[in-house]
């Protein structure tokens, strides 16, 4: 499949994901509708691209305009999701309605389309649950302990019964932990871009638990090229795991920032939560062999990169 010249969807085009992505398909030629709650706000690395993309502002469950956005598409990236993993435990009837139901609209919409594939960006992180094995295959058993993987899982399960009904072509990417430009910021998704924000702005950074919790970090350009990868992907795999394959703690984190930046870090110890897993890494040698995609970004170049763009084009305070 070529990808010039092809019509994306991009659901939740405004996020951190959606931006990145909406700015690598435009300049590689293509056309993108993007659907989100509303445009990017402050923090938006769209620039001049913004005006390239058309937008459709509507809630997710809005059934007439998620119809109407799939008009013309070829390809739908879907990344909408309602909750985060440290707050989807607190409602889970909330994170069904919102997120299985209308995804199940959406699917219906798109076997009465001309869309030729949809590509849903689950979560690495979460639908395994405690890994048996490190680093954590495909195959591995699937046992999530928090609503936002169940609701990931569902969606994949879905995806499944639905090719299976109506022969929807269908890729699933397992993403782990991505960071990097326009993620800074005081909010409890996005660790690196967390605790930079309270760096940058002279507050010390809170840890949950030990600091010992290992997560499987990458680089946003790099989970960017792990996607167009499964655009044009025309093998029979499904599942992809997409990450660094590395593991890296919270202490890692604040060693890296403080190597980087020249100056120690003040620290402040929570109490954790029972749904950070001490260890998540990613097998990623399926992907690396079928989309012949690997990341090219560690982490301490990619913290650096953020750090200079951060200091050189936007205010935190």
């Amino acid at each position: 499949m070529e990808l010039m010249n092809k019509n994306f969807l991009v659901l939740g085009g405004s996020g951190f994901i959606g931006q990145h992505l909406s700015r690598a398909l435009i300049n590689r030629g293509c056309f993108v509708r993007c659907l989100a709650l509303e445009k990017p706000g402050a923090v938006n690395i769209l620039g001049d691209i913004e005006n390239k993309i058309e937008w459709v502002t509507a809630e997710f469950n809005d059934v007439d305009k998620i119809k109407n956005s799939l008009v013309d598409i070829d390809i739908v990236f879907h990344l909408i999701s309602t909750t985060i993993p440290s707050t989807s435990n607190k409602n889970l009837k909330a994170d069904l309605t919102d997120n299985i139901l209308p995804t199940l609209y959406l699917l219906e919409e798109i076997t009465r389309s001309k869309v030729k594939k949809i590509i849903f960006i689950s979560s690495g992180g979460t639908v395994y649950g405690i890994p048996e094995v490190i680093p954590i295959p495909e195959n591995h058993k699937e046992h999530p302990v928090c609503g936002y993987g169940i609701h990931k899982l569902m969606i994949e399960k879905y995806l499944y019964l639905y090719n299976y009904l109506y022969n929807l072509d269908y890729n699933i990417v397992r993403l782990s932990n991505p960071y990097g430009t326009a993620q800074i910021a005081d909010r409890p998704q996005g660790v690196i871009g967390n605790f930079l924000f309270h760096v940058l702005n002279n507050m010390p950074i809170e840890i949950l638990g030990d600091g010992k919790v290992v997560r499987d970090y990458i680089y946003i350009e790099d989970a960017i090229e792990a996607l167009i990868s499964v655009v044009l992907y025309s093998g029979n795999e499904k599942i992809f795991n997409i990450g660094s394959g590395e593991g890296h703690s919270l202490l890692d984190i604040v060693q890296t920032i403080e190597q980087i930046s020249g100056s120690p870090v003040d620290k402040v110890f929570k109490p954790g939560r029972k749904e950070d897993l001490a260890i998540n890494i990613l097998d990623i040698k399926k992907a690396k062999s079928e989309l012949n995609w690997s990341p090219r970004t560690d982490l301490v170049t990619g913290i650096k990169i953020i750090l200079e763009s951060a200091r050189n084009n936007f205010t935190y305070a």
